[in-house]
């Protein structure tokens, strides 16, 4: 059983005079720590998750749910990959002290990237409730004002083509099939695998997309026939394949393993075979709704919302609403992300549930206006909903938008724009590079909960 709290000695002792960084960055991590010290519901909810985490075995449960956590923060505080939080932690004393490792051995990157993988969405959302709840009873924070705004955090895939998903499809299954041979050689059927070919076709159409001559268009059309023609004709086998594999018995964990992955794979590579001779052969149109655009990450969803140097993003849209204070007190995340124009009406019942009333002051984008009857219905509820309006403006509205009252609430709300910056330059919002949207909203929202408790520790 995984211990909450497991105190091991330090003996770091600051008796050199540094400089104003070095004071800095202590005092930042000392506040961190007196904030998770007073708060131990915060401990235990992440320690529900991590309890049963790991096997029987010692190594597994040294780690206290404490310093898995700690670990963590430090990792997204100071935006490292796991191999860098290692050695950073292991070579300062100070970074021991606060994660209470003290002088024993420091975990493995691979267990502590488990360990995030453990925690589930609504744990952090309940984390991040508890800690704008007890913030706002410490009035370290006000519900009065509010801005709402959205961004992109791109999943970790490459730029998705249609003869890169294929071969993305070809060699994933093809390897696959090749381990089950390796453990399992009786249900080998003879069949072979086209590799390099395969490849060859793919990087001549890489290659050569951009070519304008007819002749090599012509040759484009051929090699892209041709690939989907292989890959379908991969699909096949493997349907045969797994049907043969199930009709003997099958005692190894691993071979089943193997072949329920192969299952999934099986099921993308037939939408991306489908969605290239669609788009390809046939000539259709296909809407982003029914394509995929990773076999490995085949959550991810198209955007493309005329940003200037990414027109088109693919990710997740993660919306947030921010206090007086910068304080993140909602954030969303979504699989099938909804339209900006939703999320301002759950986002303003979400702080009503949290502060017991809806803000005197909202503001957002115009990406959130819906009519004027909405302004007015929620003008009613609130003294001020700063959303400018898409369009033509009457002479009343456009009084309305000129007002100081409005104009404040505007430069109020551009704030935000600074507030997302940080969170995808100095937190890692920019990209998601854990695997699956479980981990994907789970990462959200414990960068979100870093944010916040870094702000806590500033106050």
């Amino acid at each position: 059983m995984r211990k909450i709290i497991d105190l091991q000695p330090c003996f770091f002792l600051n008796v050199f005079n540094e400089g104003k960084i070095v004071t800095r960055f202590r005092q930042k991590y000392d506040k961190m720590s007196d904030i998770l010290d007073s708060y131990p519901e915060i401990l235990n909810m992440f320690h529900n998750d991590l309890s049963n985490f790991g096997s029987s075995d010692k190594r597994d449960t040294e780690y206290s749910s404490e310093q898995i956590l700690r670990m963590l923060i430090v990792k997204t505080v100071e935006k490292l990959p796991y191999r860098k939080t290692i050695i950073r932690v292991s070579e300062s004393d100070f970074l021991r002290n606060f994660t209470r490792l003290g002088m024993s051995r420091v975990m493995s990157y691979g267990f502590l990237c488990s360990a995030l993988k453990q925690i589930s969405e609504a744990t952090m959302k309940k984390i991040n409730a508890l800690l704008t709840d007890v913030s706002a009873s410490d009035n370290k924070i006000t519900g009065d004002y509010m801005r709402l705004d959205s961004t992109v955090s791109e999943s970790n895939i490459h730029f998705p083509t249609d003869n890169g998903l294929l071969w993305d499809s070809y060699r994933v299954i093809a390897r696959i099939i090749r381990q089950i041979h390796k453990e399992a050689p009786f249900l080998n059927l003879g069949n072979r695998f086209h590799d390099k070919k395969t490849k060859k076709l793919y990087t001549f159409i890489a290659t050569h997309s951009r070519g304008k001559r007819k002749s090599i268009k012509r040759k484009l059309k051929r090699s892209m026939r041709t690939l989907i023609e292989r890959v379908d004709r991969l699909c096949n086998i493997t349907e045969i394949f797994i049907g043969h594999a199930y009709s003997h018995y099958i005692c190894s964990i691993t071979v089943q393993g193997l072949l329920s992955e192969l299952e999934h794979f099986l099921l993308l590579a037939r939408q991306v075979v489908s969605q290239a001779y669609r788009s390809r052969v046939l000539g259709e149109k296909v809407a982003a709704s029914e394509r995929i655009f990773s076999i490995f990450e085949e959550h991810t969803e198209l955007f493309k919302r005329g940003k200037a140097g990414s027109p088109v993003e693919f990710g997740h849209l993660v919306t947030s609403g921010q206090t007086r204070e910068k304080f993140i007190s909602y954030y969303e995340v979504q699989e099938v992300s909804p339209h900006d124009t939703e999320m301002k009406d759950v986002a303003l019942e979400a702080h009503k549930r949290r502060f017991g009333s809806y803000p005197e002051k909202f503001t957002a984008d115009k990406n959130y206006w819906v009519d004027t009857t909405d302004i007015k219905n929620w003008e009613d509820e609130m003294a001020l909903c700063a959303i400018a309006k898409k369009g033509r403006r009457s002479q009343a509205e456009y009084d309305r938008e000129h007002s100081e009252d409005f104009k404040y609430m505007q430069r109020f709300r551009a704030g935000i724009e600074g507030s997302i910056s940080v969170l995808k330059r100095a937190f890692g919002l920019d990209i998601c590079r854990n695997k699956g949207f479980k981990s994907f909203a789970t990462s959200v929202g414990f960068l979100v909960f870093c944010h916040n408790l870094v702000l806590l520790s500033g106050m």
